[in-house]
């Protein structure tokens, strides 16, 4: 019983139905090809100061058990950006973060983040880039098991589209473009770790009311550790990098990657003090008190090696596309409560296409996630699952309709993002949709059973 105590809350939430690196979309990889000559307007050399993207949200929670009644979501970017010159480019941008809820669990939450700032110098060969960026390696959509640089943002979880779910953090960026191939190197100085919900949003992945932690089954020991515990992160330093090489072919497209780097993600460790006490044959209450002042569970980040590849081929009206990615440390918990790492090994592949005319996508991606000669633990070691998108266009490209979903195949756990949207006064778009969970007991969408959201709202980026 008490093996269910720790949890390993990296692999939950990166687990959207299908494990690694999250949930739900990107775009396409980075073409290789040589960049243009850069040229410069009278107009693009003066100072340009505006809004880069905003974006306003308004939810209803729908089920009587949820932790809140409603949800308001506000974020916006201003950017202020100066070429002086063809080959030198200057950017400063700043990024506000609102969040609000009512009913049981209230919050209201400020937030100021810095988002893509930084110098540039670009040839026709190469382009050098210093300062704060948003690195998005690989090749399918929503989880890219070789994107591992970059800052991941969980502050509403998974239910936003992948581009919102990543944060800049300050690299040098050196970029080599050749006729059919890239070669990409990328050094973080300074770790920056995941950015997490608010201890009171729905969204935190520990439930102090119920006693649950987000990817573990219920437990009547857990349950009261959890209503008893604290958290928090070691915010470790150091740096980390990570060297890409990608070409294209005729009909196909490859990269392949090396990087080394800490879990974005942070993974919870149980006190030491208290697994020693409980081991003992302590009480909850005696055993939280043996930690003392420190953290009950402390999110680690421990370094990982990372050796990937992408694929991607044309056959006939389908885009194919494989990823997969080697990683040397994975965070795990035994069955005695310590923290280990093992080898794991991730991967996705996926179609997509286009049926019956342009105004249709479909595309579909299948998943899993693997821990290599791992130890008894209370992890999940093998996960299969499905996930992908569905959208079309229709009345003269004016509405758009869409399916996002991820589901598990190996256990049931099941989200479902339907969304209808008016895209007619291009860049806005408003849009109404659902976010729904469903799940087995220690899954996410167990979790998130009590939690699904009726949500409209107004998205424009410039």
């Amino acid at each position: 019983m008490s093996a269910r105590v720790l949890a390993p809350l990296l692999l939950a939430l990166a687990t959207v139905g299908v494990e690694a690196q999250e949930v739900l979309i990107i775009g396409a990889p980075e073409t290789p090809t040589a960049l243009p000559e850069p040229t410069t307007t009278a107009g693009q050399r003066a100072l340009q100061l505006g809004i880069d993207r905003l974006w306003t949200e308004f939810g209803a929670f729908t089920e009587g058990e949820a932790r809140a009644a409603t949800s308001a979501h506000f974020t916006g970017v201003i950017a202020a950006a100066w070429r002086p010159t063809p080959a030198w480019e200057l950017r400063a941008a700043l990024r506000l973060d609102a969040d609000a809820q009512s009913g049981a669990e209230r919050l209201r939450a400020l937030a100021l983040d810095y988002d893509e700032s930084y110098l540039r110098y670009s040839t026709p060969r190469r382009r050098l880039t210093l300062g704060a960026q948003t690195v998005l390696w690989g090749r399918v959509d929503e989880i890219p098991p070789t994107d591992r640089l970059s800052v991941q943002d969980i502050s509403r979880f998974a239910i936003d589209e992948l581009d919102d779910r990543r944060r800049a953090v300050p690299l040098l960026r050196w970029e080599e473009f050749g006729t059919d191939h890239k070669l990409d190197l990328v050094v973080i100085p300074e770790f920056r770790p995941a950015e997490l919900p608010d201890d009171d949003s729905v969204w935190y992945p520990v439930d102090r009311d119920q006693g649950r932690l987000l990817g573990i089954r219920s437990d009547p020991l857990l349950a009261a550790l959890v209503r008893g515990a604290s958290t928090g992160d070691d915010r470790p330093g150091g740096a980390g990098a990570g060297l890409r090489f990608s070409q294209s072919l005729s009909g196909l497209d490859y990269a392949l990657t090396v990087q080394h780097t800490r879990h974005s993600l942070p993974y919870y460790e149980l006190d030491p003090a208290v697994r020693r006490a409980l081991a003992a044959g302590a009480d909850v209450a005696s055993a939280l008190a043996a930690g003392g002042e420190r953290p009950t569970f402390l999110g680690r980040h421990p370094y990982t090696t990372i050796l990937g590849g992408d694929l991607g081929v044309v056959i006939g009206g389908a885009t194919l596309r494989l990823e997969a990615a080697w990683l040397s440390d994975v965070p795990v918990t035994t069955r005695d409560l310590r923290l280990d790492t093992v080898a794991g090994l991730d991967w996705v592949a996926g179609i997509e296409f286009y049926p019956g005319d342009a105004d249709t996508r479909i595309n579909l991606q299948l998943a899993g996630r693997h821990l290599l000669d791992a130890p008894p633990v209370i992890d999940w070691v093998d996960t299969l699952s499905l996930n992908g998108q569905l959208e079309s266009e229709w009345g003269q490209g004016r509405w758009r309709g869409r399916l996002r979903f991820a589901a598990g195949l190996n256990r049931h756990d099941l989200y479902l993002n339907p969304e209808i949207a008016y895209i007619a006064r291009e860049p806005h778009e408003f849009y109404l949709g659902v976010h729904y969970f469903d799940g087995e007991d220690g899954t996410f969408g167990d979790f998130y059973a009590d939690d699904t959201l009726i949500a409209t709202g107004w998205r424009v980026r410039y």
